[in-house]
């Protein structure tokens, strides 16, 4: 059971969270605005602060910039109007975790806030690599199996910690980003399944996941990731998944309004936002992600 601190202005909205986040079996606490929210976080620190985006006396990116401030390693989660598009956009470069249409909160919040949390969870329990290590890299081959997706993600918040690389709250969404690759690589890269189906039917997709990771010719398909790491200078992230690949020219800004408020574009976003430089192969089937100290 996770403590969840909800940050909303509507008493209608925060009751619809509430009932979702306990029947998901969490503790929930309620602030009618940031500064409330701000103002409970520093009397009881939660696991997750879930926050609406819109609000009267402090925003909910006015919000993510104090908690980033005081507590960098506090995950946060927006939910966001249609309009608020680039308000989100600039939360989540200012520290959050990730965001959610409000449309979709019925459908996705509960599942979204043990991602993040599962993330979070892995970052404090991961043990760290010898101090002296100067540089580092890693080469994994991993099955279509999407439980093996948290501890990728806790062996490169490990690595970032024992290599002096950025601050906890860069670990979760660098964990995020790296959560998102993989995701991809192991869904769209291997599996071969569609966007679209993600959008329309969320129990479809699902149940396509698990039947695809099981049939020939997907099940002998691999994601291959490298993680290299320099102290305290850079960290290099390639996904690789062997699939038949893409045209990456013929991806879609995930920045553009008509695409933020999808389900399918929010990994691309995330990635584009969390590292400094985004890179992929020709065949569309490996992408490279760098992130540097300065």
């Amino acid at each position: 059971m996770a403590s969840i601190l909800v940050v909303e202005d509507s008493l209608f909205q925060a009751k619809h969270l509430e009932g979702i986040l306990l029947g998901a079996g969490h503790k929930v606490e309620l602030a009618g605005n940031g500064v409330a929210g701000l103002a409970a976080v520093r009397r009881a620190l939660p696991d997750l602060v879930l926050t609406d985006m819109n609000m009267p006396e402090m925003n909910g990116l006015s919000l993510v910039h104090a908690l980033r401030s005081e507590f960098p390693a506090l995950p946060v989660l927006l939910t966001t109007d249609s309009g608020s598009e680039e308000l989100a956009v600039s939360a989540l470069r200012a520290g959050a975790a990730s965001y959610l249409p409000k449309r979709n909160l019925a459908r996705d919040v509960a599942e979204l806030v043990d991602e993040i949390l599962s993330v979070s969870a892995s970052q404090r329990k991961q043990s760290l690599f010898l101090d002296r290590m100067t540089s580092v890299e890693y080469l994994f081959a991993l099955e279509n199996d999407t439980d093996l997706i948290p501890y990728a993600v806790g062996h490169t918040e490990a690595l970032m910690r024992q290599m002096n690389l950025f601050d906890p709250s860069v670990h979760m969404r660098v964990g995020i980003a790296v959560h998102e690759a993989v995701v991809n690589a192991i869904v769209h890269g291997n599996l071969e399944i569609g966007s679209d189906l993600k959008e329309g039917n969320w129990q479809a997709y699902h149940d396509l996941v698990a039947a695809r990771a099981r049939q020939l010719p997907y099940s002998r398909r691999r994601v291959h990731i490298a993680i290299r790491a320099t102290r305290s200078t850079v960290l290099e992230i390639r996904v690789r998944d062997e699939g038949p690949g893409f045209d990456p020219k013929k991806l879609p800004d995930p920045t553009a309004s008509a695409n933020l408020d999808k389900a399918s574009g929010r990994g691309l976003l995330l990635i584009r936002t969390f590292f400094d430089t985004i890179e992929h192969s020709a065949t569309g089937n490996e992408i490279t992600m760098i992130k540097r100290t300065a």
